[in-house]
């Protein structure tokens, strides 16, 4: 019992850290869409960098592993067919989800008032980070 809860526990703060890291990988991709939302998973991958928030290993399969995202309702919420994102639009799928984090409502300000979530980088930063993450990997 007490093994089970610390998996739990465990996938839950990874679950967690996925959860903003694609909430501010959303944010970055509309950036750079003409504040267009991702339609699905593969819109996001090549955006792993966007956020330090992604867990190891930083990829958007791994990510996908751990949460499910509402594309459908995010372009809802763009179009205006909507007037509030569901409160589930991000949900992990693995571990305890008993947590402060609240991609609603990060998402809605972005939507409506270009406020980028904190942790959300440009593009530029992102190469950067790639490139060194590819150029001094460490083991």
């Amino acid at each position: 019992m007490l093994t089970w809860l610390a998996f739990a526990v465990r996938r839950g703060i990874v679950a967690a850290y996925c959860e903003w890291g694609v909430t501010c990988i959303i944010a970055s991709y509309a950036e750079e869409n003409e504040g267009r939302p991702p339609s699905n998973w593969d819109d996001l991958i090549g955006y792993e960098y966007h956020t330090h928030y992604l867990p190891t290993p930083r990829t958007i399969d791994y990510a996908s592993s751990h949460l499910s995202v509402d594309f459908q309702a995010l372009s809802d919420f763009h179009s205006g067919r909507i007037d509030q994102l569901p409160v589930d639009v991000i949900r992990p799928t693995r571990g305890l989800t008993a947590h402060w984090i609240n991609p609603k409502a990060q998402l809605e300000r972005y939507f409506l008032d270009g406020e980028v979530p904190h942790g959300s980088f440009n593009r530029e930063y992102a190469d950067r980070l790639r490139y060194y993450a590819e150029t001094f990997p460490v083991d």
